[in-house]
């Protein structure tokens, strides 16, 4: 077999290593040998599971450099341990948020290209947000994964070129969530008070974090949805990772409803990622990013140029814009001039 063959080989098959890897992390096999050697007659009494079956299971696992093997004792590699929910850096929410909403629903991407249709709402019949609503429970691995990826953003570098932590009184985190983003701002800027705006069903967690951070005599959460109404003469506003859910008509909808209530000197900070412009080769888990959020809720991500054109049309322009970790941006955005906004709109 030729390079290439077993290059495309391996990427049909590509979907057979995501199972297996979301069929360990389900049976609890990373947790279960995460700091321990275990032999696999013990690991299969304890996950209730064939040995004969489990021994076979776990050898490809081995092979993939996620454990190693001796004498049937198995013990987690680097890789695997990243799987476990016990490590700091765990990706075990990213993996089964992945096994169990997002592969479902890329098996329809075929019947989804061809009727126009997301495939999620080809399943299940109903938008991915109005599903979090009315069965909020069922989504807790997401919103879980979303509360990690949210913790682990980094911000420090950002924050040092900042000079007018004094003067920011007002943040509103719009779409905020548990508070995870939030509270990384009012520990910089320490002289501001912050409210967290997202729907009614978020308000139990949030408020418990915001205690947990202990920030919850600074910082209010409001029940709010932002396609409605958002709090006005914020000094600073905060979208991360909000737009890329939305088509651009929405996301227009949403800059609209924060531009009309943003001051002369507000600035609206955006957490997204960014396309490249032209199509590069390293940017192929960006691309697949962005089919995968077509393929639950319907968005997208964007360039520079097409946030550009959204804000265009909301009345906003870039201030400054700052290259964070893993391929995220920090987007500041203004109002435009008066009268250069009356021009446009």
């Amino acid at each position: 077999m030729d390079i290439q063959e077993s290059m495309i080989r391996s990427t049909i098959q590509g979907f057979s290593t995501s199972y297996l890897l979301y069929t360990a992390c389900e049976l609890g096999i990373f947790d279960a040998i995460f700091d321990e050697r275990k032999h696999v007659t013990l690991l299969a009494q304890e996950l209730a599971l064939d040995e004969e079956m489990l021994f076979r299971f776990m050898r490809p696992l081995v092979a993939l450099k996620y454990m190693e093997e001796e004498n049937n004792y198995f013990k987690l590699l680097p890789l695997g341990e990243k799987l476990s929910g016990q490590a700091s850096d765990s990706l075990k929410d990213f993996l089964l948020f992945t096994g169990r909403q997002a592969m479902p629903y890329w098996s329809k991407l075929y019947e989804a290209m061809k009727t126009k249709k997301i495939p999620y709402q080809l399943v299940e019949q109903q938008s991915y947000f109005q599903a979090q609503v009315q069965q909020n429970e069922k989504f807790e691995v997401f919103n879980k994964m979303m509360s990690k990826t949210s913790e682990r953003l980094q911000l420090e570098a950002y924050f040092a070129e900042k000079k007018d932590w004094y003067c920011i009184k007002k943040i509103i985190d719009v779409g905020g969530g548990s508070g995870e983003i939030i509270a990384k701002f009012l520990e910089f800027y320490r002289n501001a008070q912050g409210i967290v705006i997202d729907l009614q069903h978020v308000q139990q967690k949030a408020e418990g974090k915001l205690e947990l951070y202990g920030i919850n005599s600074r910082c209010s959460f409001q029940a709010g949805d932002f396609f409605q109404e958002v709090p006005k003469l914020g000094d600073l506003y905060i979208l991360s990772r909000i737009l890329h859910d939305w088509e651009d008509e929405a996301a227009i909808t949403i800059l609209r409803n924060i531009a009309k209530n943003m001051g002369e000197n507000s600035t609206l900070t955006i957490i997204e990622k960014l396309l490249p412009e032209v199509i590069e080769g390293n940017a192929s888990h960006l691309y697949m990013t962005d089919l995968n959020i077509w393929t639950m809720c319907g968005g997208k991500e964007r360039t520079q140029s097409q946030f550009e054109v959204l804000f265009h049309q909301s009345g906003l322009t870039i201030k400054a814009l700052y290259s964070l970790k893993e391929d995220d941006y920090l987007i500041e955005v203004v109002k435009k001039d008066f009268e250069y906004q009356e021009g446009i709109l």
